[in-house]
């Protein structure tokens, strides 16, 4: 049935001839003698079967000479794009989502586009790995896709690569295969030559491994085999059991196959421990600004070009002076012209202070005192999930615009947009009661989320930061940081959905105005344990 069914898109012969052009210079070799033209088989709108597609992969592999082609063809799918079209969803990943975790989540719904051999999910997850289980249609035999064993191996281990991580580590704690078939098909062994007697697995006369029960682990209120075992006992009924195949030693079959300590064959599905490295806070935070907020960077950047043509522009005409004075004069006007569109443009984004000095040069970096509130959204990721990019920006436009204003109108300034948070600043504009007024705008922040289908976590801090314009010699921004700017990212991080918390110095200067739950102690990663106050009725006092 599978011979003629056609499950396999041709999505993946682009990775594979993709790898063997890079390898040997042309894939011409690839597509002679195929019952498909070279154009069929790169078009991937179109679909193949099982058999066809085996036969492309056996021929790469002989190519290449190298049995280990399928896994590296994977893998390089990242770095080559040779995902088609899917290489756009690719850089959409990068730009909303938090890490790789987010990604193999998905894999089972973009799984389809690529085969309907088998379901892809993961079952439990991890800061930094998960668990992904593979179950084959009803209707396709594991064995007569081994290949692709190696080929998505090597696809989802790219996927870290999108964050500039190296690949993720693959570990097979059980497999599907029927172990006697795929010795048979893939290993070359002749009839008797696999035997299990005294619960012992024979190969070729040698012992390699032994029959076990498959333990379940219960994850999200379900039970799911994840490698768990127990040795068989001569009590045990053996039909009632889930029977598994545990490898007990290292056996190279032949060049394709080789069986693996720890592997548990005739198991129900396929179970992957992925481990990746940890993307680090910073940056997490680049690419979460730098790609969710493409279009407000660019404006940004407009902004700066027009100042920097500005001032190109008035020290040419100042070389002038002494011969074109009637010009100068024209041209001064000119200038002061774009210097006040480029004012006007620069005071909607930035505090008075700020834009003083920007508009007579760099701005130096400067230790200033004032409070951080740092903001993020709860269940924001799962209500955007499956929602088109359009609903999104526009969903988020408007939320960003009402807390925009209500920050502003309270003496504050939006930093910039992490992904769904806010990071505020307070005291720029030189305002005694800052540290009140940032207390006052988170308030007003909570109290406008019965608007939204998500809760909301803020964190404040005051004390000394630093500021200035900081990035490349060629691409630099107004920004904060420093231990209190860390510090409000902490508070927010621990605090619950519709809970405001605040540090020892912003309650020590508003606790007469505001009601105060009682000190409690957390110990936020860096800092250690300190004291903070979390926000009661989130109602002013006075």
């Amino acid at each position: 049935m599978t011979d003629k069914l056609k499950n396999v898109c041709c999505r993946n012969i682009s990775i594979i001839a993709r790898y063997v052009k890079q390898m040997l210079g042309s894939d011409n070799l690839l597509f002679q003698g195929l019952s498909n033209p070279r154009d069929f088989l790169l078009d991937e709108n179109n679909w193949i079967t099982l058999a066809e597609y085996n036969q492309v992969m056996e021929k790469a592999i002989d190519l290449l000479k190298d049995p280990q082609a399928p896994y590296k063809m994977g893998l390089s799918s990242r770095r080559l794009e040779s995902w088609g079209a899917f290489k756009y969803i690719v850089n959409i990943f990068a730009s909303v989502i938090l890490g790789p975790l987010e990604v193999y989540k998905q894999v089972g719904r973009y799984n389809k586009f690529f085969n309907k051999t088998k379901e892809i999910s993961v079952v439990k997850e991890g800061k930094d790995h998960c668990y992904i289980k593979i179950k084959f249609a009803p209707d396709v035999s594991a064995v007569d896709d081994f290949y692709s064993d190696f080929f998505i191996q090597g696809i989802l281990s790219s996927v870290p690569e999108i964050w500039n991580l190296p690949p993720a580590e693959f570990r097979e704690a059980m497999l599907e295969y029927n172990l006697k078939s795929l010795l048979l098909s893939i290993g070359g062994l002749r009839n008797g030559e696999y035997e299990i007697k005294q619960q012992k697995v024979l190969i070729r006369g040698e012992e390699c491994g032994r029959p076990v029960v498959l333990l379940p682990d219960v994850v999200g209120g379900h039970e799911i085999f994840l490698g768990r075992y127990r040795t068989l006992k001569a009590s045990d009924d053996f039909a009632s059991l889930p029977i598994g195949i545990l490898i007990t030693r290292d056996y190279p079959v032949n060049k394709m196959l080789k069986l693996r300590s720890g592997e548990i064959y005739n198991s129900p599905y396929f179970i992957y421990r992925v481990d990746w490295k940890k993307i680090s806070f910073t940056k997490k935070l680049y690419y979460l600004f730098f790609q969710a907020h493409l279009s407000k960077r660019a404006y940004l950047e407009g902004i700066e070009s027009q100042l920097q043509t500005i001032r190109n522009y008035v020290e040419t005409l100042e070389d002038r002076v002494i011969e074109r004075t009637e010009q100068l004069n024209r041209a001064k006007q000119e200038a002061e012209y774009w210097r006040g569109k480029a004012d006007t443009l620069l005071r909607t984004m930035l505090p008075e202070k700020i834009v003083s000095r920007m508009m007579v040069g760099k701005l130096k970096a400067e230790k200033t005192r004032g409070t951080i509130v740092f903001t993020d959204l709860a269940g924001f990721t799962n209500f955007s999930r499956d929602m088109d990019p359009e609903d999104v920006n526009r969903v988020l436009t408007q939320y960003f615009t009402e807390m925009s204003e209500i920050i502003t109108a309270h003496g504050g300034w939006v930093n910039k947009f992490l992904g769904d948070g806010i990071l505020a600043m307070f005291g720029l504009a030189e305002n005694a009661d800052y540290t009140h007024q940032a207390v006052k705008a988170a308030m007003a922040m909570q109290r406008a989320m019965h608007k939204y289908p998500w809760g909301k976590r803020i964190g404040i801090a005051t004390g000394k930061y630093i500021t200035g314009e900081f990035g490349t010699a060629h691409s630099r921004r107004f920004d904060c940081l420093g231990h209190i700017v860390n510090l409000a990212s902490r508070l927010q991080g621990h605090s619950e959905s519709g809970e405001i918390l605040v540090c020892e110095e912003t309650f020590t200067q508003t606790k007469e105005a505001f009601d105060y739950s009682e000190q409690i102690k957390i110990s936020p990663k860096g800092i250690g344990e300190i004291s903070v106050y979390p926000l009661r009725n989130i109602i002013d006092k006075k």
